[in-house]
């Protein structure tokens, strides 16, 4: 199934992008943050959502989010947005929670073992919370960036190692690190897949076909996957374009 995801439809009224996702997709998942936090439309998306043919899931906040901050106060203060998204999440009736892993912080970078720690002891309190609530926790992989956590299949497994969540495979963020294949050995903990496309060197969000990710011998790789792909776009025009490519390389 393909869905469609932006940070841009998080400042748009949620009535109004609900009416245009459903013109043209069958899935969303939803950017917990801006107009669209999950505690401020959980009510509005329980009386809208059922005159709708969607299926839903949800990214959680990522805007002055640290799960990973060395600061204890900004930390509880991510992971408690987190929990509440994900509550939320849960009233919803959303499936899939993805969820960064935090970033390195000019302290961080002198002190990389204890950022993994933090890290970790959040996951952990997400990993319970979700047990509790049956929504799935989908850790991302980031893009290459000196401030990025989990850019690598080896430090992604070892933010999650010995929890039970599962990932997003974020296949734009694994191309600027040129470790697509690498990625690709983890498949079977694969949850959710963002998909979009760069040149190789960024974090571009460019739609499928316009950079240099080789989606057909990707996708050839994914048989037996059988969660979501969600286009992760710029605006809803390039999400449509990215739709139209994917399913030709679907088909």
């Amino acid at each position: 199934m393909i869905a469609v995801s932006s940070t841009a439809f998080s400042v748009m009224n949620f009535r109004d992008i609900l009416e245009r996702v459903s013109q043209d997709f069958e899935a969303w998942e939803v950017v917990g943050e801006g107009r669209h936090s999950l505690p401020a439309i959980e009510k509005e998306f329980l009386e809208l959502t059922p005159s709708y043919d969607l299926e839903y899931s949800a990214h959680s906040p990522m805007s002055d989010i640290n799960i990973g901050s060395l600061n204890p106060r900004m930390r509880e203060a991510s992971v408690r947005e987190l929990l509440e998204g994900m509550g939320a999440a849960a009233r919803m009736g959303l499936d899939v929670y993805t969820v960064h892993p935090g970033f390195m912080t000019p302290i961080g970078f002198v002190a990389k073992d204890k950022v993994k720690e933090a890290a970790r002891s959040s996951l952990r309190r997400l990993e319970s919370m979700s047990r509790e609530l049956g929504v799935t926790v989908a850790l991302e992989n980031m893009p290459r960036s000196p401030f990025s956590m989990a850019t690598d299949p080896a430090s992604l497994i070892e933010l999650m190692d010995g929890m039970d969540i599962g990932i997003c495979f974020d296949v734009g963020h694994a191309n600027t690190m040129g470790l697509i294949d690498e990625f690709l050995e983890l498949k079977d903990r694969f949850v959710n897949i963002h998909v979009h496309d760069n040149m190789g060197a960024i974090d571009e969000h460019l739609p499928v076909g316009r950079g240099t990710v080789d989606f057909l011998g990707l996708l050839g790789r994914l048989s037996g996957y059988s969660g979501r792909y969600v286009i992760e776009s710029r605006g809803m025009d390039d999400a449509v374009d990215s739709q139209k490519e994917l399913r030709r390389l679907l088909a």
